[in-house]
C-alpha cells in the first residue's frame, strides 16, 4: 500500500457493496453505519470506488464518516507508510460532490497524530494549517503517538533512528 496501492493488486470495493445492500434489506434492520475504517486510498484506487462511496454516503453514514489521514507533511507520511495528502484531498473532494448529490449534509472528521518519530513542532503548525485552509476544519484532538509493540514507527521511537535509512531523527 506504500507508497502507493501496488497496481498488480485487484482492488474492488463490490463485495462491500454487496454485503451492504444486503444488510439494508434484513428485515427489522433500520440503518447500517460505516462510522471509520475507510481507506480512502483504496476506494480511490478502485475503478469501482465511487460507486461504493456513493452508496456508503447516501446509505451508511449518520452524519459524520471518521478517516485516518494522521498527518499532512510528506516526510512524516513518509515515515508512518501513509499515501500522501493529495489524496485525501481527492477524496473531500469526491466525498462533498457525492453528498451534494446524494442531498445530504454529512461531513468528514479526521484522525491526526501528533509527537510521531520525526515530526516536528514546525510539521504540526503545517497540519494545522493545511486542516484549515484544505480541509475546512480546525482540529479540536489529535492523538498523540504510543508506541505499539512490532511497528516500524515503534521502532523508530526507541531507536531515535529511521531503520531504512539509519538517520536520526
Amino acid at each position: 500500500f506504500f507508497p502507493a496501492v501496488c497496481p498488480s493488486l485487484k482492488v474492488s470495493h463490490a463485495r462491500q457493496i454487496a454485503l451492504l445492500e444486503r444488510a439494508r434489506k434484513v428485515p427489522g434492520v433500520k440503518r447500517v453505519f460505516v462510522a471509520s475504517g475507510i481507506r480512502y486510498d483504496l476506494i480511490l484506487a478502485d475503478r469501482g470506488g465511487e460507486k461504493y462511496l456513493d452508496q456508503v454516503v447516501r446509505h451508511h453514514v449518520s452524519g459524520q464518516m471518521k478517516v485516518a489521514p494522521e498527518h499532512t507533511k510528506s516526510p512524516v507520511l513518509q515515515l508512518m507508510g501513509k499515501p500522501a495528502k493529495t489524496l485525501l484531498v481527492r477524496f473531500k473532494k469526491l466525498f462533498d460532490r457525492l453528498n451534494g448529490e446524494a442531498g445530504k449534509n454529512q461531513f468528514l472528521t479526521y484522525y491526526f497524530i501528533a509527537a510521531h518519530p520525526g515530526c516536528t513542532k514546525e510539521d504540526m503548525l503545517s497540519l494545522s494549517a493545511f486542516a484549515r485552509q484544505e480541509l475546512h476544519t480546525r482540529p479540536e484532538q489529535a492523538q498523540i503517538f504510543t508506541p505499539t509493540p512490532s511497528t516500524w514507527s515503534t521502532l523508530m521511537y526507541y531507536t531515535e533512528k529511521n531503520p531504512f535509512t539509519g538517520e536520526p531523527l
